[in-house]
């Protein structure tokens, strides 16, 4: 009896094991069933409309930190960029921010500051461009500092001519009235 018992569990037990496997492989189930085949059909149907989910998003592609310092060097000028037919993040803002800087940081450091920091912020940079943008920072910071700093010296110049134009005219009067 208990031999009967151990040979029914197992066949039992290698009929479980060979169905398992059939269910496990999704390929050999599509091929067999019929409801697959419909599903097939329906999904070539699906294909052929347009569909209203969207796309999953890729990664952006941000450009290299050497493509940015070209594009720099390309904007303020001396430099030749080879075509490159890749669309990158921040591309557009990038080159009209180059262009505005080179025209502008001598002549108004205050406003390339202001938006290069809102360039800065405007995407989630790789480390090498935000670097690069960071080394941007440090060079303004100092236009606008030697700025401030020639802005300081021209004041006391000219308070200095001011106080010699006023020595001048005493010494002037001092000798119209040694005269008289």
């Amino acid at each position: 009896m208990t031999s009967r018992l151990m040979a029914i569990l197992c066949v039992c037990g290698s009929a479980i094991i060979l169905s398992g496997c059939k269910t496990n492989n999704p390929q050999q189930q599509v091929v067999d069933s019929p409801v697959a085949q419909t599903q097939t059909k329906v999904t070539s149907d699906k294909n052929s409309q347009p569909s209203p989910k969207p796309r999953p998003k890729s990664d952006p592609m941000y450009p290299p930190a050497e493509q940015v310092i070209a594009w720099h060097a390309n904007k303020c000028g001396g430099f030749k960029l080879t075509p490159d037919n890749k669309d990158f993040v921040g591309e557009k803002e990038l080159k009209n921010f180059f262009q505005f800087m080179c025209l502008n940081t001598s002549s108004d450091p205050n406003t390339v500051m202001s938006k290069l920091l809102k360039l800065d912020q405007a995407y989630y940079w790789p480390d090498d461009i935000k670097q690069y943008l960071w080394l941007q920072k440090q060079q303004v910071t100092l236009q606008i500092n030697a700025k401030k700093e020639q802005q300081a010296l021209n004041n006391k110049m000219q308070q200095t001519l001011s106080s010699l134009a006023t020595i001048e005219q005493q010494l002037l009067l001092r000798e119209e009235t040694k005269e008289q």
